[in-house]
């Protein structure tokens, strides 16, 4: 796995992010993601859908990958850690948390996130309902609008995605960050998601992620 890096300030700190859709604020130790659902494809498998375990195994793999790069203290997850329910693929979300066990992991519940106060102390999750702050930075699942001077966010939800065209006429759709003064909207960082690709505010920067590299959008490229 390769981890490319792309540095922006953001409520004047230093964030670090990467093609593997996070977030590393390394003064604060702390990795960011959002939008893992996990359980989603033993979801899909239950109502009949042929979906094979390997996507999530890949998923937790590569975060794994991540906390042993960045070495974090803390990870917040923006929401929709779980897709929906408790299942086999959830459960191994324990795994992880035992090769961690000094890792504090905090979610910022989503609009599917279903874990009852049991299983969160079973995982050792620290869950805030509605949002999360750091340094003046909030963490909450949804987004506010681009324009919104009021607060410094970091959310998830949209799955954001860009639509590229590469010559002569093949069109490519790109997991991405956005980025306005005021709010960063992660990608999924799930790969068993779609994307988003509407044109958001001209108040984004937009940073497409692939496998190897992240990369800014120029904002004229239509």
């Amino acid at each position: 796995m390769k981890i490319k890096e792309q540095t922006i300030t953001f409520n004047k700190q230093q964030l670090i992010l990467n093609n593997q859709r996070s977030i590393f604020w390394k003064s604060e130790k702390t990795l960011i993601l959002s939008d893992l659902h996990l359980g989603k494809a033993a979801h899909f498998r239950k109502h009949g859908i042929a979906i094979p375990m390997d996507t999530t195994i890949a998923d937790l793999n590569r975060l794994e990958r991540l906390v042993d790069y960045y070495q974090p203290v803390q990870v917040i997850v923006v929401g929709d850690l779980v897709h929906a329910g408790i299942n086999q693929e959830v459960l191994l979300l324990e795994q992880f948390k035992t090769r961690y066990p000094t890792l504090l992991l905090h979610l910022v519940k989503g609009n599917h996130d279903r874990l009852s106060k049991q299983m969160t102390d079973r995982f050792n999750i620290h869950q805030h309902d509605e949002i999360f702050e750091l340094q003046q930075i909030q963490f909450k699942h949804h987004p506010i609008d681009a324009e919104d001077q009021s607060s410094f966010r970091i959310s998830g939800h949209l799955h954001p995605g860009v639509n590229l065209v590469i010559p002569p006429r093949r069109q490519l759709r790109l997991p991405c960050f956005m980025v306005s003064d005021h709010q960063i909207i992660l990608p999924a960082f799930s790969k068993f998601t779609g994307l988003d690709s509407k044109e958001l505010s001209t108040a984004y920067q937009s940073y497409a992620v692939t496998d190897d590299l992240i990369f800014p959008i120029p904002k004229n490229r239509l």
